[in-house]
């Protein structure tokens, strides 16, 4: 009896924990379907369209994944979360709500199945390719792309679980914004170093390229993100130009907006770039601390998100994310999380009334300084 009684007091702490881990287990729950604990609404009181907050999303958990038994007993005993994002970038909500994340310090994606509960990590195996993933995308045969700017490649995943493929590209120097076009079925890469979009079809092949450095129209200083609308036009964020540039399907330019500047509507940092369903552009902008949202003609309709640490808050946002029900997501990069938002529509969004321009505006030019290397694209 004293050695039955002795056994139960060793075995007795983990059966608990086990208890615990097991208690805490339950079925995933969709993302739309999460309401949040609070309300966070730009403009704050308005009867017309705004932006609420949704949700912050961590590590997988808040994604709504149940961590399994020995994950979570591995966590409590090391007291480290292997789940958690340390510096995100690009970011993706497919349709079949899976979250992906790239996370360019620790050289992988991660992938959070909301609809099924799993999470994997891509390229998180010895070996992989992956230096510093920043862009992602997907196109309509559910394939994934990765751009990578250490690695300066791009890479396809053609399903869950498959090895990353390089698809090889002439002279491709620093890759960093991506996205698909349903209108013609193209790949869109962005090269920041050689300032130029490349397109490619579905088979991975280059159909054409535009774009050249300089301050001009339709010439870029330091490219880092592209989106594309339902009717196919393409918008590239061009940084050191402090611009947004619009170009036709086949790289036509059309026009552009935006000047240096810290005040409301300017542009000091344009990082992302994202485009909703009634063709309203969104505008992430890292020493801004914001999502700004013009319309076509560079009007400043609404801006969301301020400096701090908090739901709703915003440090050095970059990747931008809007799926076909107008969620948006965004990569609050130093804050290590991504922020869900939600366009709500009604009536048409109108241009605000802004400050006069701030004294601190910086012209723009092609020779300006480039990014710290801690800060590289």
């Amino acid at each position: 009896m004293a050695v039955v009684g002795k056994f139960w007091l060793k075995v007795t702490p983990f059966l608990g924990l086990a208890l615990m881990l097991l208690s805490s287990c339950a079925a995933p729950v969709s993302l739309y379907q999460k309401v949040p604990a609070k309300q966070l609404l730009w403009p704050p009181q308005s009867a017309g369209p705004r932006i609420a907050w949704v949700r912050t999303i961590s590590n997988s958990e808040d994604a709504g994944i149940t961590k399994g038994f020995w994950m979570r007993a591995l966590e409590i005993l090391i007291g480290k979360d292997p789940h958690r994002i340390v510096r995100p970038h690009g970011v993706l909500f497919d349709a079949s709500e899976r979250l992906y994340i790239a996370d360019t310090a620790a050289g992988l994606v991660h992938c959070m199945d909301t609809r099924e509960g799993s999470y994997t990590l891509i390229g998180a195996k010895a070996g992989s390719p992956l230096r510093s993933p920043i862009g992602l995308a997907e196109d309509g045969q559910g394939r994934l792309y990765i751009t990578d700017s250490t690695a300066g490649a791009l890479f396809r995943q053609a399903k869950a679980g498959d090895p990353l493929q390089h698809i090889p590209i002439r002279g491709l120097q620093r890759p960093t914004g991506i996205v698909y076009s349903h209108f013609n079925g193209f790949i869109y890469v962005v090269d920041t170093i050689a300032s130029q979009i490349i397109a490619l079809d579905s088979e991975g092949k280059e159909r054409y390229r535009f774009g050249s450095y300089g301050a001009g129209l339709g010439e870029f200083n330091r490219p880092t993100d592209i989106a594309v609308d339902p009717k196919g036009q393409l918008y590239v964020t061009d940084a050191l130009n402090y611009k947004i540039r619009m170009f036709t399907a086949t790289g036509v330019p059309l026009s552009d907006f935006g000047q240096a500047g810290d005040a409301a509507g300017d542009l000091d940092k344009p990082k992302g770039v994202a485009v909703d369903s009634e063709g309203h552009i969104y505008v992430s902008d890292a020493l801004l601390d914001s999502i700004q949202v013009f319309d076509a003609a560079g009007h400043l309709l609404i801006s969301f998100g301020s400096p701090g640490s908090g739901d709703g808050n915003l440090w050095m946002p970059s990747g931008l994310y809007i799926d076909a029900r107008d969620y948006i997501f965004v990569s609050d990069t130093y804050n290590h999380r991504i922020q869900v938002f939600r366009y709500m529509a009604g009536e048409k969004l109108r241009p605000a009334v802004l400050p006069a321009p701030s004294d601190k505006a910086r012209p723009a030019a092609p020779g300006a300084v480039s990014p710290p290397a801690t800060e590289k694209q």
